[in-house]
């Protein structure tokens, strides 16, 4: 177990150990902030569920699920307004604690900060400290320190937050002032106090809690964090190491492509640091350099010409790779400015790629007419736009027309020959999404109808998947949507069972999540080689 995680279940349980001033009745009304009109779901969403297997659900839930589309949907449940299930006895914590949690595992300290004012949750220590902790941890230390302040908190907390806050508002009297009560409890605080007091980097740092207060000192010290902190996959660390800008931009670019590619930071976020780091020349390894260069050359395009040819640069570059995914989604805000015109069909397969992964189907629509408008007479502009049609169709782009068997068939002969030993898998994999998406063509094609000999996947739980498809066939929304997370958990799309990946796009899309559904097919389709 890595030492911020470490570091985050102490503060937990410090937290849920703490006596709570807010009653169970704050299960009762609406805690979220995302109403139907401003992305949420709808307030009904969980209808037919109970609160105790709601608190369960959202205890069990992946801190980094490795689908953007099914970790952007668990945290729309959390954040939403919704109408909450009727109380039914199940004991405390009480179903905001628990969301509290969740987000602050997951790294969303802003969130979490706005969640807890709207509900008047401040007024308990235990979510007064993990939010305060969880701002820290996500670069946000003055949002961070108007809690620690204006609040009450985990007293064995609340020492180390408000010295940290103290020298991040230049109080370097009062910060130095409670170094030497911390010297015994926490000397790795004491020596990052001094050093931040003094101007002067320290090194030989003790060792310490890896928390939000400790990595805000780590930063206004200008000390290097322990390799554990650097290397960490945990996601409010990850947010940490992005966020500190006392660190090298190398190391800030390698934890931002490791976060981008877990869901756990923004693509534009990423796409930030690729442009400074080309803007300052920081030296990198020569394939992220490399990437780099290609996102910000595709943002600095300053028009359609230099934008196509940027995209397809990146497009080529980054095909085949595991970061497709997110090269792809780094230079996005090219790909959305670029016009459809005719004299731009050349790049239409690599926009239409581009533009599935963001889910947009409206622009994904716009290119796929310019690409079959193009095709005609163009050999290499064929075969390009067959191996995008089956996407297209699981996307729903143009639900009015499903792909037909000969082109899924023709798809079929491009992965037999790209890679005769994965094409089985391939081919199942798209019978699956295309099934379960209601995309599959009506007669029999030469995709392979049953696991081909030698598919490998890890599947769910067996039990987890059968509370999935209760779930769907319920129309219980929320419920669905947070077992698809807890389905898949962190492993890597790559790696899940196609047979699994079916049945999940069904059930979400079966609950009313049409569009996540999708995106999900569509992110495990291109990490699978499809």
């Amino acid at each position: 177990m890595n030492v911020s995680l470490v570091s985050l279940l102490l503060l937990t349980a410090l937290a849920v150990g703490s006596p709570s001033v807010l009653a169970d009745s704050i299960d009762d009304v609406p805690t979220g902030f995302l109403k139907p009109s401003t992305g949420g779901l709808p307030t009904n969403a969980w209808g037919g569920t109970s609160l105790g297997t709601a608190k369960r659900l959202v205890a069990a839930l992946p801190a980094a699920p490795r689908s953007r589309a099914l970790r952007d949907l668990q945290f729309r449940v959390m954040v939403s307004e919704l109408t909450p299930p009727a109380r039914d006895g199940s004991p405390e914590p009480t179903m905001l604690r628990r969301k509290v949690e969740r987000l602050a595992a997951m790294g969303e300290g802003e969130s979490l900060n706005e969640m807890v004012r709207s509900a008047g949750a401040y007024v308990d220590p235990g979510i007064a400290t993990m939010t305060s902790n969880a701002l820290m941890m996500s670069g946000e230390p003055a949002s961070a320190c108007a809690v620690v302040t204006r609040h009450d908190l985990i007293q064995t907390f609340a020492a180390r937050a408000l010295a940290a806050c103290q020298a991040f508002a230049g109080d370097s009297a009062g910060a130095l002032a409670a170094a030497p009560d911390l010297r015994a409890s926490d000397p790795q605080l004491a020596v990052l106090l001094q050093s931040a007091a003094s101007g002067k980097p320290t090194a030989g740092v003790p060792a310490g809690p890896l928390d939000g207060p400790a990595m805000v000192m780590f930063a206004l010290a200008r000390v290097r964090p322990p390799a554990a902190a650097l290397q960490s996959n945990d996601p409010p660390m990850i947010r940490a190491v992005v966020a500190d800008r006392s660190l090298p931009i190398v190391t800030r670019v390698e934890a931002g492509e490791r976060g981008e590619a877990s869901a756990i930071i923004e693509a534009t976020r990423l796409s930030d640091l690729y442009v400074l780091a080309v803007r300052d020349g920081a030296a990198m390894p020569a394939a992220m350099a490399r990437r780099a260069r290609l996102v910000a050359a595709a943002r600095n395009a300053s028009n359609a010409e230099e934008i196509m040819q940027s995209l397809v640069a990146v497009y080529g570059e980054a095909r085949g790779s595991p970061l497709f995914a997110t090269i792809a989604r780094a230079s996005a805000s090219s790909l959305l400015t670029l016009p459809a015109k005719p004299e731009y069909a050349n790049v239409a397969q690599e926009a239409i790629r581009g533009l599935l992964l963001l889910g947009d189907r409206s622009l994904t629509q716009t290119w796929v007419k310019l690409a079959l408008s193009s095709v005609a007479n163009n050999a290499r502009a064929i075969l390009a736009l067959d191996r995008m049609l089956p996407l297209i169709a699981i996307a729903g782009v143009d639900n009015a027309r499903l792909p037909s068997v000969g082109e899924v068939n023709r798809w079929y002969d491009l992965m037999q020959q790209d890679d005769p030993a994965r094409a089985p898998r391939r081919g199942y994999l798209l019978v699956e999404l295309l099934r379960a998406t209601g995309a599959m063509p009506a007669g029999a094609t030469a995709l392979p109808e049953t696991p081909p000999g030698g598919v490998r996947g890890i599947p769910p739980p067996a039990a987890t998947l059968q509370a999935l498809q209760a779930a769907a066939a319920g129309h219980r929304r929320a419920e669905t949507a947070l077992l698809g997370s807890i389905a898949i958990g962190e492993t890597a799309l790559a790696d899940l069972h196609p047979a699994a990946v079916g049945t999940i796009v069904r059930a979400v899309r079966d609950a009313g999540e049409d569009q996540a559904a999708r995106l999900f097919a569509i992110e495990v389709a291109i990490a699978q080689g499809l």
